[in-house]
């Protein structure tokens, strides 16, 4: 385990300036100096100027991540298979690697289209998240100081404020490949030109500032929240603070771009610092995690993890039975209904029926999405499936998948969901589908679910989203009819659900779920 720390905290320091010299070659516009790929010029070396210098340099240094994360993973294999924190994610940086590498290739090809260099840096970034989660969980484990669900808190909370910088990332991506960022003149306030606020390019420059604003503030709670923790866990500590650090001087530094009036190494530092706040959070929400591994069991544990530790592993079984377990994670019987919203959309956006393409495209990444947010709901709400009548048989509750695979199966649907949106659709509709998996999972699953009769009101309106994506797709905007169908769909839902719950009303009411029907009664 020590010589795969070692590797990963190399690679981790390789991945980090691949990211910050790819920031450089898109700002310094040499991304199209080299016209083919992977050489330059037929050659493996043609440094004509300081452009095709930039870009084969790029190039090289991404060849050598490769090899280190290979490495990784050849590594993890030999001498961590028993160590799944450390396993998963070695195994899962090659497959975004190799992802990576034709969305780069297809960045020169295509001459730079926004929404793939968008998609580009998003796997970029995904990959630096992977190898820092393995150098952190390779450590052993400091001892346990606090109680569990303290440190379960707070893990959610550093996840969810890393979620946030990547998704600014990615908006400050669209910024600079939309043509946005000098579309305010003025900084902190927007001072747009005439041609800027024609465009709308105004808007997508606003969005990004009032979306770190937001971020902003979610950070300084995790500060806050570290902090106090100080004497428990002092390393997280220090580390989240130096994120807020990083964070200021990255805003203050895409100030500068305005005010400079965007000089080619100031956007490259800017993505650079916002690179070291992603990374920091990263490493912030590994080192929770590493401390519930050293955490005392709670006595409340629930009956099902019990039940899956005492018992002996099953064997693994065909590998269609294996399909067939992942795919009920993602509820088709639901997800088909979404994608029959998306697609109603689509078609009443175009006025007809919008090209196979685009529609397979939309479609596929729907079902990503709702696969997603369904599989991180089963992994939430295990201990729940197994005490429901209705839901006994899913493959969390009957151990045909274990928890960990479940949650990371979740994940990657997600990741796929946004590249394939983001590559093939457009970034608004990417966005509101991550949007549609955020709120299910946080607001619905982990705040409403077990809370409040209220639940499905608000929840119902991730089953609402679906309709905003497809009009998204075709339009690249929403629109008062996107807005109407939405609302349609959000109406529908509670009394739809309800009327199921009047049904299961016992199986809830053994769960303590406060659906209406069992606070209320059938009256």
């Amino acid at each position: 385990m020590k010589f795969i720390r070692r590797i990963a905290w190399i690679a981790v320091g390789f991945t980090y300036f691949l990211v910050a010299l790819g920031g450089t070659v898109r700002t310094t516009d040499s991304g199209l100096s080299c016209p083919d790929w992977p050489l330059c010029y037929g050659q493996a070396y043609a440094a004509i100027d300081y452009h095709t210098f930039l870009e084969q340099f790029h190039r090289y240094v991404a060849a050598i991540v490769s090899i280190l994360v290979i490495t990784l993973a050849i590594s993890a294999l030999l001498w961590a298979r028993k160590e799944r924190h450390v396993l998963v994610p070695a195994l899962i940086a090659p497959v975004l690697l190799v992802i990576q590498i034709v969305l780069g290739g297809l960045t020169v090809l295509w001459k730079l289209p926004p929404n793939i260099i968008t998609a580009h840096l998003g796997t970029a970034l995904a990959i630096f998240a992977m190898i820092i989660t393995i150098a952190v969980m390779a450590a052993k484990p400091a001892p346990a100081r606090e109680h569990p669900a303290k440190t379960r808190k707070f893990a959610r909370l550093a996840v969810t404020n890393a979620l946030l910088v990547y998704g600014l990332m990615l908006s400050g991506s669209y910024v600079v490949g939309s043509g946005a960022s000098l579309a305010c003149t003025g900084w902190p306030l927007c001072t747009a030109p005439q041609w800027a606020i024609q465009y709308h390019l105004a808007d997508i420059n606003v969005f990004h500032r009032l979306t770190a604003t937001f971020v902003g503030l979610v950070l300084i709670w995790t500060l806050i929240s570290a902090w106090r923790r100080r004497n428990v866990a002092p390393a997280q500590a220090w580390v989240a603070l130096a994120a807020a650090i990083l964070f200021i001087a990255q805003s203050i530094v895409g100030g500068l771009i305005v005010l400079l009036n965007k000089p080619g190494f100031v956007a490259g530092l800017h993505l650079a610092l916002a690179t070291a706040v992603w990374g920091s959070l990263v490493i912030l929400a590994a080192l929770a995690a590493n401390q519930l591994r050293a955490a005392p069991q709670e006595q409340s544990i629930d009956t099902m993890e019990e039940a899956q530790n005492s018992a002996p592993k099953k064997e693994v079984g065909p590998v269609r039975q294996t399909i067939s377990n992942y795919v009920d994670l993602m509820k088709p019987h639901v997800t088909v209904l979404l994608l029959g919203t998306t697609a109603a959309a689509m078609a009443i956006a175009d006025r007809g029926l919008p090209s196979p393409g685009l529609l397979f495209a939309t479609l596929l990444g729907g079902a990503l999405a709702a696969g997603s947010a369904n599989c991180i709901n089963c992994y939430i709400d295990r201990d729940i499936d197994q005490i429901m009548g209705r839901t006994q048989r899913r493959s969390l509750p009957s151990g045909k998948v274990q928890p960990t695979q479940a949650l990371i199966f979740g994940i990657v649907l997600g990741v796929g969901a946004f590249v394939i949106l983001t590559a093939f659709v457009n970034l608004l509709s990417a966005a509101l589908a991550c949007s549609a998996i955020l709120f299910y999972v946080f607001v619905y699953t982990l705040g409403l679910k077990r809370t409040s009769a209220q639940n499905i009101v608000i929840g119902g309106a991730a089953g609402a989203v679906p309709v905003l994506v497809g009009w998204a797709a075709v339009t690249n905007n929403l629109s008062l009819p996107a807005i109407w169908l939405f609302a349609i769909i959000f109406y529908w839902t509670p009394p739809h659900f309800w009327a199921l719950s009047l049904l299961i009303q016992k199986d809830y009411e053994k769960a303590r779920i406060p659906m209406l029907p069992v606070v209320m009664g059938e009256g």
